[in-house]
């Protein structure tokens, strides 16, 4: 990889001194259709990656590292050459993080361990049976959810090449399972979030941060469903937030912000991505606007309970990592 931290607050100009390298090794299998959901998606590539760069050996980001599941997806039908999109997410090391007193520079970060996102669009040619060299651009993200603050994230964009090798000659032959048709009637679910983030300045205590959610869904196929989200939240730190911005309260009451999204889920099997975007009906503590987003990873587990992990943030802004139960009805 080379690429570059992008500067997307005024306040990391300083952190963005110098294009610089990045490093990754990545073991891949071609799946074939040995679960239903690998056919769905046309038999992406699965796999496990590390990543390592010296984010230019700047003293304050210091070194970053990565190890990450990932799925990379063919959108082409080549012989030879084909187009790729892969997305991966997994857990990141930075080996500097914001210290009031030895690296009071490093505003981006407030933790060594951090989530890792990496989007990655790329061309790969079957030199032969065996030898295959890749090309493309990524994005790779690192964010603690404001877990830890400060809490900018960093955000590095490079160009990338590399060769891969297939350790095995034969592949199993690919599987074309039977389809059934797919409930077209309207699924409910309910879930109950926790998390804990910070508030400015750093050092401060951590807030405790709660959200009761209504889905009602629509399948559009065995891979997709559309549908709208009903949200409840109540966080102490806006509560601080109310307190210290000296905005008129009756109550603690008074943090609770009602929210209506839409919702998209994608089904790998019992594993679902699930994004949101949507907006507070009713928001006192506006300094974070009334639009949020979320991006969650959700497990069903006997069909009904659930268990997720994701990030609500508003407009690209982290507020907080969530851990969530729930049930589908």
């Amino acid at each position: 990889h080379y690429g570059f931290v992008v500067p997307h607050h005024k306040s990391m100009q300083h952190l963005t001194q110098s294009h610089f390298p990045g490093f990754e090794i990545n073991l891949s299998e071609q799946t074939h259709g040995k679960q239903l959901w690998q056919q769905l998606f046309k038999y992406p590539l699965q796999g496990v990656g590390i990543f390592y760069s010296p984010l230019g050996n700047t003293p304050a980001l210091g070194q970053a590292i990565a190890i990450y599941p990932y799925l990379n997806f063919c959108l082409t039908k080549g012989k030879k050459v084909n187009l790729y999109f892969r997305v991966a997410m997994g857990l990141g090391y930075l080996t500097k993080r914001f210290d009031a007193e030895t690296n009071y520079k490093n505003i981006a970060i407030g933790s060594h361990l951090n989530a890792f996102v990496q989007l990655k669009y790329e061309m790969r040619w079957a030199i032969t049976n065996r030898l295959g060299f890749s090309a493309g651009i990524s994005l790779s993200h690192f964010s603690n959810a404001a877990f830890k603050v400060p809490n900018l994230g960093i955000n590095l964009p490079t160009i990338n090449m590399g060769f891969s090798y297939k350790l095995f000659k034969d592949t199993p032959d690919i599987i074309k399972n039977e389809v059934h048709p797919y409930e077209k009637k309207w699924q409910y679910s309910i879930l109950g979030r926790f998390g804990v983030n910070e508030l400015y300045g750093a050092g401060g205590r951590k807030y405790p941060y709660y959200c009761l959610s209504g889905y009602f869904m629509r399948p559009l196929s065995l891979k997709r469903q559309i549908g709208i989200g009903l949200d409840v939240y109540y966080s102490e730190a806006v509560a601080e937030m109310l307190r210290r911005r000296e905005i008129p309260t009756k109550s603690k009451a008074d943090a609770i912000r009602p929210g209506l999204s839409f919702v998209y889920i994608m089904n790998f099997s019992r594993l679902s991505f699930v994004a949101q975007l949507g907006a507070y009906l009713y928001n006192k503590e506006t300094s974070d606007g009334y639009i949020f987003d979320r991006v969650s990873l959700q497990y069903t587990i006997k069909n009904h309970y659930l268990i997720q992990l994701g990030i609500k943030t508003h407009l690209a802004r982290a507020e907080v990592l969530e851990f969530g139960v729930g049930y589908k009805f």
